[in-house]
């Protein structure tokens, strides 16, 4: 089981199509503190699971840090965003779970292997977690219930990616 950090986007829309369980995949997740605040208002998709959930640890970040990787990046990101970099590159840890383009950007500069909330699905499906038709039904929920922006043609291609990671198994 691989170890992660994440910011908010990928609790906020797994919870929003009632897939957070799928996170326990991770053996661990951290998250800094900003993310922690912003997922765990009360009654937000994802604030009681993120409560609940026994993998996660939230994690304290430097504001020297976070200065840091502002003066190496060249796109402007939410302080969640950051911090969750920050305690990438200060763990050691090189999965980057993010939903937002400009995160994922940044992140794989960085050299880090990033998944937003689709890349969480396929991998629980290839991972025998869940079935095609389950992988399936979340990818299409991303579309049509969460408020995730994500292309149909996305959710599309990425079905397509399962039958054909089916086909080869």
């Amino acid at each position: 089981m691989a170890e992660a950090v994440s910011n908010s986007g990928p609790f906020i829309h797994l919870a929003q199509i009632g897939r957070f369980e799928l996170l326990s995949m991770f053996s661990k997740i951290y998250i800094p503190k900003k993310v922690y605040e912003e997922v765990s208002i009360p009654d937000k998709p994802g604030e009681a699971d993120l409560r609940s959930a026994g993998n996660i640890e939230v994690a304290e970040v430097s504001g020297n840090e976070v200065e840091n990787i502002k003066m190496r990046i060249s796109l402007k990101l939410e302080e969640g965003e950051l911090q969750a970099l920050c305690l990438c590159k200060s763990l050691g840890v090189n999965l980057f779970l993010t939903d937002d383009l400009d995160a994922r950007e940044m992140g794989k500069k960085f050299g880090l292997e990033v998944h937003g909330s689709v890349g969480i699905i396929a991998r629980a499906y290839r991972e025998c977690l869940i079935d095609l038709k389950e992988a399936e039904n979340a990818l299409k929920a991303l579309y049509e219930v969460s408020n995730l922006f994500v292309t149909k043609e996305i959710i599309e291609m990425a079905v397509r990616e399962l039958v054909k990671f089916k086909k080869n198994v």
